[in-house]
């Protein structure tokens, strides 16, 4: 019997390395070895127990295995999954987050993130229970029924790979949910790693304009803002974000404003940065079901449009193909990597948001 050694979250921030076996394969499942799996931004929520879905499911499913943003090759493939997906043993792949029933109406708009059954890889299933290996933090990771993997080149980083669902959340936050058009101005706030993809997807949209804020210790990300092609970058101790935005548009102010922090005075200051009929997509989570206050009078006034953006589904689709050209340095954003067994030192020093530090990765 073959074992994956993996790194299980055993109750809220407590980790262990633990062995479970590797199940077999039915024809329309598959086996992945994972080479590369990066540390999400929401990953420490779940680690503290503390995640917007925990409250609303009344805990999070300890143990279980973290890691939804993964690389690796097809150990196993069954004869089903190899037709449908057009893979086979030894491919090198990247699963998308996501698992969808296929029978929901979410599933069946193509809206497969909301799938009524709420599975994800690295989180929503325990893996107390066989197949037990629901989570990209470990050698080999079960891919359930339902999944939807895309290959990946051999002269793609790893680092890259890994990150390609975080490339597909900006492609949704811009183009579906934020419906950007060709020579719009869009302003991101905050320039973590899923900011710096929403720069990407708003470069690859056409946007004229991107205005990417940060703070003072964000230096090295808006740094990278600006190589992903962000022509205006501000530090908000520094500027005055209201002023800058009027600024860079001649008093127009932004068509589009992507909320990537979860900051209550970020969500704030969201409308006062949009012209007239311009649109807001909020994607930052502040977890634990914490709440925000609004002006809405100012959204009212404006006839402005405010969406929620939880991450892709189909957006994949081209987040694969940015990815696979190698247009952008996306691995310059996963800045530090260790071994799996040192993934909950990882995680705190992830957690302590160093200003050299964008996204930490573990390989197995």
């Amino acid at each position: 019997m073959r074992l994956s050694r993996c790194l299980v979250v055993t109750g809220p921030e407590r980790m262990e390395m633990r062995e479970y076996p590797i199940p077999a394969i039915g024809p329309r499942e598959m086996l992945l070895k994972v080479e590369l799996v990066s540390i999400c931004g929401s990953d420490p929520k779940k680690y503290q127990g503390t995640a917007m879905w925990a409250v609303e499911w009344g805990g999070m499913p300890f143990p279980f295995i973290l890691g939804h943003e993964m690389v690796g090759h097809l150990d196993d493939v069954g004869e089903e999954a190899g037709t449908l997906h057009g893979v086979r043993p030894g491919d090198r792949v990247v699963v998308e987050p996501y698992i969808a029933c296929g029978r929901c109406r979410y599933c069946g708009s193509g809206n497969y993130q909301l799938c009524t059954t709420r599975h994800t890889y690295g989180f929503s299933k325990s893996c107390a229970h066989p197949p037990h290996l629901w989570g990209g933090n470990a050698e080999y990771m079960f891919v359930a029924e339902g999944s939807k993997v895309h290959k990946i080149g051999a002269d793609v980083p790893a680092e890259s790979a890994a990150l390609l669902s975080v490339i597909g959340n900006g492609i949704r936050w811009v183009k579906t949910r934020g419906e950007l058009q060709f020579g719009e101005t869009v302003a991101i706030l905050g320039p973590g790693a899923q900011g710096l993809a929403t720069t990407i997807a708003a470069r690859q949209a056409g946007a004229e304009r991107i205005v990417v804020f940060g703070l003072r210790r964000d230096r090295l990300k808006l740094a990278l803002a600006r190589e992903f092609g962000a022509t205006h970058v501000f530090e908000v101790e520094e500027a005055n974000p209201i002023e800058a935005v009027r600024a860079v548009t001649n008093g127009e102010m932004a068509d589009l404003v992507v909320e990537c922090t979860g900051s209550p005075s970020s969500i704030a200051l969201a409308p006062e940065l949009l012209r007239p009929l311009g649109r807001c997509v909020l994607v930052g989570s502040m977890g634990g079901g914490k709440t925000a206050s609004m002006a809405t009078d100012r959204w009212t006034l404006k006839e402005l449009t405010v969406r929620g953006g939880l991450g892709q589904a189909w957006n994949c689709e081209d987040a694969a193909r940015i990815v696979n050209a190698r247009q952008f340095a996306i691995e310059k954003m996963i800045t530090h990597t260790l071994a799996l067994d040192r993934g909950e030192d990882g995680m705190r020093f992830f957690m302590e948001g160093r200003p050299e530090c964008i996204r930490v990765a573990l390989r197995p």
